[in-house]
């Protein structure tokens, strides 16, 4: 993932999947599963991240994901 100093950088679902080491099918389920995992917002017409707020998630959650 694109670690650049500006924090509020857009990211994609699979930048935050290789993030996670997880797919993008994973990433989508903790979507779902999880109401603390990042939401996305749509740019260029595809999902996007806040890389801050995946970052702070991984922090939080250091096991990876909801169970």
């Amino acid at each position: 993932m694109n670690t650049e100093s500006n924090s509020e950088n857009a990211t994609t679902i699979k930048d935050v999947a290789d993030f996670f080491g997880v797919t993008v099918r994973t990433i989508r389920e903790w979507m779902v599963k999880d109401p603390t995992f990042p939401k996305p917002f749509k740019k260029f017409g595809t999902l996007r991240f806040k890389q801050s707020e995946i970052k702070r998630y991984w922090e939080i959650n250091q096991n990876g994901g909801p169970e």
